[in-house]
């Protein structure tokens, strides 16, 4: 069968996990790409082929895209969801400083007139569970060039953040804990779009004015991502809500421990002690404590560099994991009724 269609909104030039996700997924087979503009959905619902599954991005779970999955549902497309996260969880900690687990009514309405729901780890399964959903697991791959073995550190520990600069990814915390402490013992970077919450990003450059080697580099294309992280010491991922966050498979892959926030599918995905260090949401003490533990430790560092190259030989690469995500969707297809 030829690959299913995704349907999402136009990224417009953004790079996040989630795109990146869909396009190396799409680059190796397991389904083809539409970049539709937002408000455009209905129209374009129109062009796409009656037969064959459709999935939409989760993106356009969004209450105000109602009209375009209607338009979908009506020309009796086999459809489903690329479930990345819940709109509503997102907009609940960026919008509202709130962290929340349970989507809203409406997202769960959705998701129960779904074919088939693919998610790229098990961290939503307990809610899907609950719905009858039926679901596709798709587990992200890695490009070989990320798999790097341990390196001796030297010098300052190079800290790298990556992430838009958002509420939800929790980089003011970082900031003022490092603030606290000696500037000649680290380095941080953080990668990530500046303009996705310009009052957000005021405060941590207001907050970096008391850390000591501090660089906001903006977005990056992935290849000088991928050089950024495989030459830092430990990837710090203070997010208040992730669900299965590409950036840190892949640090993990170029051993580079993980210092994080014990939240969404990051106690999942790392060995607390093994692979790095979690620590409770919004415990800006426990974070302080773990940073100064991997800052001053060298030993504690290279054991758990050592963990994360152990690790990496069990992540696939992107052709394995869509050739699999295609095998299951096209079962999918042929089974599901509209």
């Amino acid at each position: 069968m030829s690959p299913c269609l995704l349907v999402q909104p136009s990224a417009g030039g953004m790079i996040s996990g989630g795109y990146l996700y869909n396009a190396r997924m799409a680059d190796h087979g397991a389904w083809r790409v539409v970049d539709v503009e937002p408000s455009q959905l209905s129209v374009e619902s129109t062009r796409l082929p009656s037969s064959g599954l459709v999935l939409v991005d989760s993106l356009f779970l969004a209450p105000q895209y109602a009209e375009g999955l209607a338009s979908l549902r009506q020309r009796g497309l086999k459809l489903g969801l690329l479930l990345h996260s819940f709109p509503s969880l997102i907009e609940a900690v960026d919008r509202h400083g709130v962290v929340r687990t349970e989507p809203t009514e409406y997202e769960l309405s959705v998701v129960r007139g779904m074919c088939c729901v693919v998610v790229p780890g098990p961290h939503y399964g307990a809610v899907l569970q609950r719905v009858g959903a039926a679901v596709v697991m798709a587990e992200p791959g890695l490009e070989e060039a990320w798999r790097m073995p341990p390196r001796r550190r030297a010098g300052p520990c190079k800290l790298i953040s990556v992430g838009s600069v958002t509420p939800r990814k929790g980089f003011v915390d970082v900031a003022e804990v490092l603030a606290q402490r000696s500037t000649e013992d680290y380095a941080w970077t953080v990668v990530g779009r500046l303009d996705a919450d310009p009052a957000y990003t005021r405060k941590l450059q207001s907050a970096c004015a008391g850390v000591g080697a501090v660089q906001l580099l903006g977005q990056c294309e992935p290849a000088r991502v991928r050089q950024l992280v495989g030459t830092s010491d430990v990837l710090v991922m203070p997010s208040y809500d992730e669900n299965q966050p590409l950036v840190l498979l892949e640090a993990m892959a170029a051993s580079v421990p993980v210092i994080a926030y014990r939240a969404g599918a990051a106690s999942e995905m790392v060995a607390d002690g093994d692979e790095g260090l979690l620590v409770p949401v919004g415990d800006r003490v426990a974070l302080a404590a773990a940073l100064n533990r991997v800052i001053r430790d060298a030993a504690l560092h290279s054991r758990l560099s050592a963990a994360c190259w152990t690790r990496q030989a069990t992540i696939p690469n992107w052709s394995d994991t869509a050739e699999r995500t295609r095998e299951r969707l096209d079962a999918f297809a042929r089974a599901c009724t509209p």
